[in-house]
C-alpha cells in the first residue's frame, strides 16, 4: 500500500543514489526476497535510506508467508534462489495467481540467458534487472516507477480468472458481458489487488479511497454496491470475487 510520509521534506538521499522518488511513495512497504546476505543487507539499507519500510525474506516459502499475512506496495525478486533454479520462478507464479496487481521487480545474476527473461516478463515480472549491469539508482527508480503506477508496471488489464479489469477504462468484462464502475469502485479494485493481505475498513480509509471520519458501515455498505455491481455480469460473482471475513476484504480468480 502506497502511504506518505507526511507533507514534510522527504528525508535526504543518501551519497550516490540520486533516484526518482515521488512523495507519493515515500513511506510504502517493500518486500526483498534474496538469498544472499551482502545484497540482502544493501537492498535493506538502501530501501531505508530511501524512505521505504523493507522487508526482507531468504527464501520463496518465507516470502509467501509473509506477503499472506502483510501488505506490501512491491516486491524485488531475486530469480535464483537457494531452493532451486525454478524457485524464483514459481514465487513469480504464484504472486501473479494470488496478488495480481502487485509489482515484481526481478532481480537476476550476470548469467542470465534471454529466455529466462522473456520467461519472466511472460509470467508477469514487472521489470527485469541483471545484477551489476545497471547501477542501482536505476533498480530504485524504476522500483518508485512501478510503485506509481499501481499495477505490473505494463499496459492492459488486471486478469482475475476468467475476470478481466480494465482501471483506465473502469471496466469489468467476463465472457462478453460488460459493467463500467465508479472512479471509487476501481480505486478500491485496484487497492484490494495491489495488496497481499485482507484490507481492514481501516486500511481502506487510511489509504483515502473514504473520507478520514467515514465510519466502518459506510466501507462495509460501498463494498456491498461492488459486489451487487458485478452480480450483474453473473449471478453471485460478486460474493466469489470480493471476499469479506473477520480480517478484511481480499480479491478472488474467477475460475
Amino acid at each position: 500500500m502506497l502511504r506518505n510520509r507526511g507533507r514534510g521534506t522527504p528525508p535526504p538521499l543518501p551519497p550516490g543514489l540520486e533516484v526518482y522518488r515521488p512523495p507519493e511513495v515515500l513511506g510504502s512497504s517493500v518486500l526483498i526476497v534474496e538469498d544472499e546476505t551482502p545484497m540482502q543487507v544493501q537492498l535493506r539499507l538502501d530501501l531505508n535510506d530511501l524512505g521505504y519500510q523493507p522487508k526482507v525474506a531468504g527464501s520463496a516459502p518465507e516470502a509467501q508467508e509473509l506477503l499472506s499475512r502483510e501488505r506490501v506496495a512491491g516486491v524485488l525478486l531475486d530469480l535464483v534462489l537457494d531452493e532451486g533454479e525454478e524457485s524464483g520462478f514459481d514465487l513469480l507464479r504464484w504472486i501473479r495467481q494470488n496478488h495480481p496487481g502487485l509489482p515484481v521487480i526481478v532481480l537476476s545474476a550476470a548469467q542470465v540467458s534471454s529466455a529466462a527473461i522473456r520467461r519472466a516478463y511472460e509470467m508477469g515480472a514487472s521489470s527485469y534487472f541483471v545484477k551489476g549491469n545497471v547501477p542501482m539508482a536505476h533498480i530504485y527508480s524504476d522500483l518508485a516507477a512501478r510503485l506509481i503506477e499501481r499495477g505490473t508496471g505494463r499496459s492492459g488489464n488486471y486478469k482475475f480468472g476468467r475476470l478481466d479489469f480494465d482501471p483506465t477504462h473502469r471496466t469489468m468484462a467476463l465472457e462478453g458481458k460488460e459493467i463500467r464502475l465508479t472512479s471509487q469502485q476501481t480505486a478500491l479494485v485496484v487497492h484490494l489487488a495491489q495488496g497481499s493481505k485482507s484490507a481492514t475498513a481501516g486500511d481502506l480509509i487510511d489509504a483515502g479511497l473514504f473520507r478520514p471520519n467515514a465510519a466502518r458501515s459506510t466501507v462495509h455498505s460501498a463494498l456491498l454496491t461492488l459486489r451487487r455491481k458485478l452480480d450483474e455480469l453473473e449471478p453471485d460473482l460478486g460474493g466469489k470475487f470480493l471476499h469479506s471475513t473477520a480480517r478484511g476484504y481480499s480479491l478472488g480468480p474467477i475460475v
